[in-house]
C-alpha cells in the first residue's frame, strides 16, 4: 500500500517584542527633521490642520503637534510613509502619544496599490504620553503604509494630539521562553483537545502527537499540534505561543494515553478519559401531563451521585398557546430532561441559565418564536437557548427541533424599516457565551419555506475570542435544513471545535467559518445538498451559495487555524423551471468579499462540485500566504495564492450508488484513490489512498441514521 502524508506549513511568524535593540525602519520617526514647514519623509494628506513640530518625551526629544482647526466630520487626518517589507515576517510599529485629542496608529498592508487589510492600535489614553502600538504580519504584502490618524469631529474642535518616538521594526521569532505550561486534554465523548506550551515552543518546532488506549502497546498518529504565534490580547494571552489540536474518532467513557513529542526531543505522556455517555441517574422525576406556567428545574445532580432526570408520561405534550415566553427554565447542574414534547412558547422552548452538565435528548420542539407588528421576526427566539457565561458541557442530542411558529426573512428580502437583507429570525440552537465543551449530535433541525430558520445554530459575537460554541465542542451527525443563511455558523473563538458529518440542505449557505480567532477548527466529511437564496421564482432566487464562508474585515479575528477535509458539495437536480442544470452550492471554500481576511487555513480531500464551471471552487481574494489549498477535487475556478493546489483535480465526480442511498466515487474515476492520507483523520481508508469527498469507495461504514438517500445525479439510471 502506498503511504501519503499530509504536508502541514510551518509558519516563520515572529514575536511581538523584539529581544534586542532594532533597527527602526521609519526615516524621521523622531520627526527632529523638517522641510519648508512639514516633518521630512512624511505625506500629510489632511490640509487645513495645524501642524508643528513640538517638545518630545525627553530633552531635546522631538514630537508632532496636531491642532484641529477645521472639522471633518467622520473622516479622521492622516499622515502616512510606505516603507517596503518582507513577506510573511511580522513588523510592530509603537509611538507615545498624548493630547486632549484621539490619536491612534494603523498599518495597511499593501500588495502593489492593492489594501490587503488595516490594522490600528488603541488610542491615546489623557493628556500625558501614553505608548500604542499595532503589530501585523506582512503576508504577502510588499510594503506597509504607516499612518498617525486623529479624530476630526466637531467635538475635537481646538483639540491636540502629539506623536514621538515613531518606530517601525521586525519582530524575532515568536516563543514561549517562560516555563512549562504542562498538557492539558479536554475530552468529550468522542475526541480529545489538547493545549501545551513547552518552554522554547516556535512555529519552526514541531509537536508531534500519538495516541493508544490504555493498556495498548500499539501508538497511532494523529495530527501534530498547531502552534499560535499571535500576540493575543486581555481574556486570550494565555493562549499565546500555545500549541493546539484535537485527536477525534476515539470512544466514548474509554481511557486514553497521549504522548506529545516537542522538537524531537521532550517527551510527554498523557493520560485522558473521554467523556462517558451512560449517565448515571440519580433520581428520576415525572412530569405532570399539562402545564400552566413556565416550569423551572432547581433540583440537580452532582459528578458524584449522577443526574437528576425529568421525562413526561408517554403521549404528554405542553403546548403554551403563545401564552409563555418559554416552557421550561434550567436552573440546576447535572439534569437530563428525556422525552419532552414542547409547542407554541412565545419567545423560546427551553432555557438554559448558568448551567453545566445539562443534557436534553429526545425531545420535540416546535411552533415557538414571535413576529412583530411590521411582520418582522424576532432575532434569535430559539428552540434552546442560553445566554450565560458559566454554560460548559451542555449535551443536545437525538431532538427534532422544527418548525418555528415565525418566519426569517431571506436575503431577497429587506427587513420592514431597515437597508438591511440580513437574515433575522428563529434558530434551533442559541447559545450567547459560555465556556464551551458541548457536544451537539443525531438532531433533526428542519422547517418548510413558509417558517424558516435565520441559521440552524450559533450566535451574533462571531468576530470575538467568545462565539458559537466557543472551544472544546463537537457538532456532528445532525441534518440540518430550512435556513435563509447559515446551516451551522460556527464561529468565534472556536477552540478544539470539531463539526464533522453533518446533512445540511436547503439553506443558503452551508457551514458559516467566519472566522475562528483561536482555533483550531475542523470542518470534516459533511455533505451539503440544496443551495437557495429565496423561496420565489426569479432566477435570483434561485441562487446557491458556499458549502465554507471564511473572512472577516478585522484581520485580528482571522489568524486561528482551520482544516477543512473530505466534504462534499453534491448537485442534487435542477429547480423546477429553472435553467440552472443542478440546485446545490454555486461555490466551495470562499472569502465572500475582497476585503475579508482569513489565515492558516488547510484544505485536504474535499470533493467541490458546483453547478458550473465559472462558479468559484475556491477563493482567497487575499491569496493569503500562509493558507494551503491543495489535493481537493473541483469543477470550478480558484484563486489563492501561486504554488497552491498543486495536487487539485479537475474535475466532476463520477458516482455510484451504494444500497443504503449514499453516492460513491466510481472506481477509476477522477478523484477515487487520489487523495492525501491525514493521520486519524482518513485512516480506515480502502484501496491504495483515500477517496475525495465525505464518502469512501468501498468503506463499510453505514449511511449516518438522520442523513436522507443522496439526490439523484445527472445521468443516474440512464
Amino acid at each position: 500500500m502506498r503511504k501519503y502524508f499530509i504536508h502541514l506549513p510551518l509558519l516563520l511568524l515572529l514575536f511581538a517584542a523584539p529581544s534586542r535593540a532594532q533597527e527602526n525602519l521609519l526615516p524621521n520617526g523622531d520627526f527632529s527633521s523638517w522641510q519648508e514647514g512639514k516633518p521630512a519623509n512624511w505625506s500629510i494628506w489632511t490640509k487645513g490642520q495645524e501642524i508643528v513640530q513640538s517638545e518630545g518625551t525627553a530633552p531635546d526629544s522631538k514630537s508632532l503637534k496636531i491642532t484641529l482647526k477645521k472639522v471633518y466630520g467622520k473622516k479622521s487626518g492622516e499622515i502616512i510613509q510606505r516603507i517596503p517589507v518582507k513577506a510573511d515576517t511580522r513588523y510592530r510599529l509603537s509611538a507615545q502619544v498624548k493630547g486632549d485629542g484621539e490619536g491612534i496608529l494603523q498599518i495597511k498592508r499593501l500588495a502593489g496599490k492593492k489594501e490587503l487589510s488595516r490594522h490600528s492600535s488603541k488610542s491615546n489614553k489623557g493628556e500625558g504620553w501614553t505608548e500604542v502600538s499595532v503589530t501585523v504580519n506582512s503576508g504577502n504584502a510588499d510594503q506597509l503604509m504607516v499612518q498617525m490618524r486623529w479624530n476630526q469631529e466637531e467635538e475635537n474642535l481646538g483639540k491636540s494630539v502629539e506623536y514621538a518616538d515613531m518606530q517601525l521594526v521586525e519582530l524575532g521569532d515568536m516563543t514561549h521562553t517562560g516555563a512549562e505550561v504542562p498538557p492539558r486534554v479536554a475530552a468529550t465523548y468522542n475526541s480529545l483537545g489538547l493545549y501545551w506550551k513547552p518552554t522554547g515552543g516556535t512555529a519552526k518546532k514541531e509537536v508531534t502527537v500519538a495516541y493508544r488506549k490504555a493498556g495498548s502497546d500499539t501508538w497511532k498518529e494523529a495530527l501534530p499540534l498547531w502552534f499560535d504565534d499571535m500576540q493575543h490580547p486581555g481574556s486570550a494571552e494565555e493562549h499565546t505561543a500555545e500549541y493546539r489540536g484535537s485527536i477525534v474518532y476515539l470512544d466514548a467513557g474509554t481511557a486514553y494515553e497521549v504522548k506529545l513529542t516537542f522538537d524531537g526531543t521532550l517527551e510527554r505522556i498523557v493520560p485522558a478519559m473521554t467523556r462517558s455517555d451512560k449517565f448515571k441517574i440519580a433520581k428520576k422525576i415525572t412530569l405532570s401531563d399539562s402545564m400552566d406556567d413556565i416550569y423551572t428545574i432547581s433540583e440537580g445532580g452532582s459528578a458524584d451521585t449522577g443526574y437528576v432526570l425529568y421525562e413526561m408520561p408517554e403521549g404528554t405534550v405542553w403546548d403554551a398557546n403563545d401564552s409563555l415566553d418559554h416552557q421550561v427554565k434550567v436552573d440546576a447542574s447535572y439534569v437530563i430532561l428525556r422525552g419532552l414534547t414542547l409547542k407554541g412558547a412565545k419567545v423560546h422552548g427551553i432555557v438554559l441559565g448558568g448551567v453545566t452538565d445539562v443534557v436534553i435528548e429526545d425531545c420535540d420542539i416546535s411552533g415557538w418564536g414571535s413576529t412583530r407588528e411590521n411582520g418582522q421576526a424576532y432575532n434569535l427566539n430559539a428552540a434552546i437557548y442560553a445566554k450565560a457565561n458559566a454554560l460548559e458541557r451542555i449535551t443536545i442530542q437525538n431532538n427534532d427541533l422544527h418548525h418555528p411558529r415565525s418566519d426569517s426573512n431571506s436575503w431577497n428580502q429587506k427587513r420592514p424599516g431597515s437597508k438591511s437583507s440580513h437574515p433575522e429570525g428563529p434558530q434551533a440552537i442559541v447559545f450567547f457565551s459560555g465556556q464551551g465543551g458541548h457536544v451537539i449530535r443525531f438532531n433533526r433541525i428542519y422547517s418548510d419555506f413558509d417558517h424558516m430558520f435565520n441559521d440552524g445554530m450559533g450566535e451574533v459575537h462571531n468576530f470575538s475570542y467568545g462565539g458559537f460554541p466557543v472551544k472544546d465542542s463537537d457538532i456532528h451527525d445532525n441534518f440540518v435544513s430550512h435556513c435563509w443563511d447559515d446551516g451551522l455558523e460556527i464561529e468565534g473563538a472556536n477552540m478544539n471545535v470539531r463539526v464533522y458529518n453533518n446533512y445540511i440542505d436547503n439553506t443558503y449557505g452551508a457551514i458559516g467559518a467566519a472566522a475562528p480567532s483561536l482555533g483550531p477548527m475542523y470542518i470534516f466529511r459533511n455533505v451539503y445538498g440544496i443551495s437557495i437564496k429565496h423561496n420565489g421564482t426569479n432566477p435570483n432566487d434561485y441562487r446557491g451559495h458556499y458549502l465554507v464562508k471564511l473572512g472577516n474585515e478585522k484581520p485580528q479575528w482571522t489568524h486561528g487555524r482551520m482544516y477543512i477535509f473530505h466534504n462534499t458539495n453534491l448537485q442534487p437536480p435542477a429547480f423546477e423551471g429553472f435553467t440552472d442544470l443542478t440546485s446545490g452550492a454555486q461555490s466551495g471554500i470562499v472569502f465572500t468579499s475582497n476585503k475579508k481576511t482569513q489565515q492558516n487555513i488547510v484544505s485536504r480531500n474535499n470533493l467541490l462540485d458546483l453547478r458550473k464551471e465559472s462558479d468559484w471552487a475556491i477563493r482567497d481574494t487575499q491569496q493569503t500566504v500562509n493558507n494551503d489549498f491543495d489535493y481537493d477535487m473541483h469543477d470550478g475556478r480558484t484563486l489563492y495564492k501561486d504554488g497552491s493546489g498543486a495536487n487539485n483535480i479537475i474535475a466532476g465526480p463520477s458516482y455510484q450508488r451504494r444500497a443504503d442511498g449514499q453516492l460513491e466515487l466510481q472506481p477509476g474515476t477522477p478523484g477515487h484513490n487520489a487523495g492525501v492520507r491525514i493521520p486519524n483523520f482518513n485512516d480506515d481508508f480502502v484501496g491504495d489512498a483515500p477517496d475525495m469527498g465525505a464518502i469512501e469507495t468501498g468503506s463499510q461504514t453505514p449511511r449516518p441514521e438522520l442523513w436522507p438517500e443522496f439526490p439523484p445525479f445527472l445521468g443516474e439510471g440512464e
